[in-house]
C-alpha cells in the first residue's frame, strides 16, 4: 500500500517536452534529460561570457549577496559540468545505445600491421566520451576563472564638481565630507565646533 506521507523524489514523474522522434530517431525522448541538461549548461556558459566581459566597478566592492548569488551559479555550472551530464551520457549509451561489453567497437584478432591482437568494447567508447566531456569542463573551468581575474576595470565615474570620492573607511569619508563643507547628497553642511 502506498503510504501518502512519504514522497519519493526519484518517483517524480517530469513531464518530457521532447518530441517522440526527430527525423525518424526516436533517440530525443530517451536523451531528455542529457539534452535539457546540456542546453542549461551552454546557456549558462554564454551568460557566464556576457557577464566576464563587462568589465568590473573599480570603485565598489562585490556585496555578499552578489558573492553568494556567484558562488551559486558557479556551483550550478560544475555540478552540469562534471556531474550531470557525463552521467547521463553515460545512462544513455548504456541504457539506450546499447553500448555494452558484449558488443565490439574494434577487434583485431590477428596481427595486422604489426599490432598485437586487442579488443575495443562499446562501453569504452561510453567512458571516452565522458572522460572527454569532463576534460572539456576542466578547460573552461580554468579559461572562466582566469579570464574573470584578468577581466577590464572600468574608469571610476567622477562627480559633476569633478571632486574625486575619498577613499578609505566610512567614517573618513564622512569626516572629509564634512571639511570640505558637503554631505553624502551634495547639500551645504554646518556643524557647530
Amino acid at each position: 500500500m502506498h503510504n501518502a506521507h512519504v514522497w519519493h523524489l526519484l518517483g517524480v514523474d517530469v513531464p518530457n517536452l521532447l518530441p517522440e522522434s526527430v527525423f525518424g530517431s526516436r533517440f530525443p525522448r530517451p536523451a531528455g534529460r542529457l539534452i535539457w541538461s546540456s542546453l542549461l549548461f551552454v546557456v549558462g556558459l554564454v551568460v557566464a561570457y556576457a557577464w566576464m566581459k563587462r568589465p568590473k566597478k573599480s570603485d565598489e566592492k562585490v556585496t555578499w549577496a552578489q558573492a553568494t548569488l556567484g558562488a551559486f551559479f558557479v556551483w550550478v555550472m560544475l555540478t552540469l559540468g562534471f556531474g550531470v551530464i557525463p552521467s547521463e551520457w553515460i545512462v544513455f549509451g548504456n541504457a539506450y545505445l546499447k553500448f555494452d561489453s558484449s558488443t565490439y567497437l574494434v577487434r583485431v584478432d590477428q596481427f595486422a600491421g604489426g599490432l598485437p591482437p586487442f579488443d575495443i568494447t562499446r562501453d569504452k567508447f561510453v567512458d571516452l566520451v565522458a572522460t572527454l566531456i569532463n576534460v572539456v569542463s576542466l578547460g573552461l573551468v580554468v579559461y572562466f576563472f582566469a579570464a574573470w581575474q584578468k577581466r577590464k576595470v572600468a574608469e571610476p565615474a567622477g562627480e559633476e564638481t569633478g571632486d574625486e570620492t575619498p577613499k578609505g573607511s566610512p567614517l573618513a569619508r564622512l569626516r572629509a565630507r564634512r571639511a570640505g563643507g558637503t554631505s553624502a547628497y551634495g547639500r551645504p553642511v554646518t556643524t557647530s565646533e
